[in-house]
């Protein structure tokens, strides 16, 4: 599978909304990056109607944070649109996308699916969650930190801070 863009370099993309990014996400980011030239975290949003808790300039700010450590193996940038559409765009031949539990199989194949209908070039890549973060979802992370809990283990600190700044807690 190892196929290469005009400049020789693979690269992957994985599309996701991150409001906000977490452990799980960066686990998967540099997991992609020791198999792939590049990865892209690609910051979905719908410039009509976004119901994201962050704007999408303060998602990809915290995940350029978060992922400095890789070093030039892992960039940010955001879309609007279709994931496979982005990918195209950008060069990537890979979609990488996450599976934590069961339940996310279903929908994730038929994306799959649907990606490679419209797009026959770009593959999907599964990547498992890691077990000590596979419960790790945006949407728990938000609700947890709404009633007043620090999550250590779950968010880098940075993005903790901004989580209680915007649900305005202490």
């Amino acid at each position: 599978m190892q196929r290469t863009n005009a400049g020789g370099k693979t690269i992957a993309v994985y599309p996701g909304t991150f409001d906000p990014i977490h452990f799980g996400h960066i686990d998967i980011v540099r997991r992609a990056a020791n198999i792939f030239d590049e990865v892209i975290i690609a910051i979905a949003y719908n410039p009509h109607k976004d119901p994201a808790l962050f704007t999408v300039e303060e998602r990809v700010e915290m995940a350029r944070e978060s992922i400095a450590p890789l070093g030039d193996r892992a960039r940010v940038d955001k879309f609007s649109g279709l994931s496979v559409s982005y990918a195209e765009r950008v060069g990537a031949c890979v979609i990488i996308r996450s599976l934590r539990a069961v339940t996310d199989f279903e929908y994730e194949f038929q994306m799959t699916q649907m990606n490679k209908y419209i797009r026959p070039s770009i593959e999907t890549v599964f990547l498992f969650a890691s077990p000590a973060l596979f419960f790790s979802a945006s949407r728990l992370i938000k609700e947890v930190a709404s009633y007043g809990e620090r999550l250590p283990d779950l968010v880098p600190a940075p993005v903790m801070e901004r989580l209680r700044r915007k649900l305005n807690l202490k």
